[in-house]
């Protein structure tokens, strides 16, 4: 993999965890036990021609990943709302799973998981960039681990649609009055024909979100997550649960 020389950058708002700066036309980024991973992931994607992710440039010389640098504006509050926003986003991850034919690979990945592609899982709203108006690309992809078409819709939807909690969806000027009509819009967008246990699937997603903030920030104390939960992470998850569980039986009726 090709190294290249550093200099200061402009540090990228809108993440939580990683020290991300932007160079010239390239985004800088620190490493981890995945980044193989994904790096072969965005390179499969340039191969088969998904323009919808970075590209891999290679390594500089403080060891951190180059990424080419995607023009547009990432989803800072307060976010595109429109129904068309939604169908756009749902089919730009359509065809991010499509793009994956043939796409082998054994990780490691940042979480656990099995299934026949590879998730992105994380669509906080400043990781998809927006151009005119419309999702045209997703970044950030250190959290992407192998899994079913169905958890990647799950994922988008705990933000899009949104299913969480007013206080929630409010960060991010997310509407909370035609949540279930969003949810069957963007699962009818992408074309997800079994779709009965996407609420439960959005349970367990955030359960497996509280462990993670617990253990990453809780117990390890990691760097950024250490800031999340001591925020209260922990304590937002558990009031996702709550809101989905409570909710479940209307959602579910979107979904029939």
């Amino acid at each position: 993999m090709a190294t290249v020389g550093v200099t200061e950058g402009e540090v990228l708002l809108g993440g939580d965890v990683s020290n991300v700066v932007r160079i010239g036309e390239t985004v800088r980024r620190p490493t981890g036990p995945w980044s193989p991973a994904v790096h072969a992931l965005l390179r499969h994607f340039e191969a088969a021609g998904f323009d919808g992710a970075p590209r891999v440039l290679g390594l500089d010389d403080d060891g951190r990943e180059i990424l080419s640098y995607v023009e547009g504006e990432p989803g800072l509050p307060p976010v595109p709302t429109a129904d068309v926003v939604i169908v756009a986003l749902a089919r730009l991850v359509r065809r991010m799973h499509d793009a994956q034919a043939d796409f082998e690979h054994p990780g490691p990945w940042f979480g656990p998981g099995g299934g026949p592609i590879v998730c992105f899982v994380d669509f906080f709203p400043p990781n998809v960039i927006f151009r005119d108006g419309l999702p045209f690309a997703l970044i950030d992809w250190d959290m992407a681990a192998p899994g079913e078409r169905a958890d990647d819709v799950t994922a988008l939807a705990l933000w899009w649609a949104p299913l969480r909690p007013d206080a929630e969806a409010a960060r991010f000027g997310l509407p909370t009055d035609r949540r279930g009509p969003r949810l069957r819009t963007l699962c009818d967008a992408y074309g997800l024909e079994e779709r009965s246990d996407l609420v439960e699937r959005a349970i367990a997603k955030r359960r497996g979100g509280y462990e993670l903030h617990r253990r990453l920030g809780g117990e390890e104390r990691r760097p950024g997550w250490r800031d999340m939960w001591d925020a209260g992470s922990g304590e937002t998850a558990l009031a996702g649960i709550s809101w989905l569980e409570e909710h479940r039986s209307e959602l579910e009726e979107w979904l029939a």
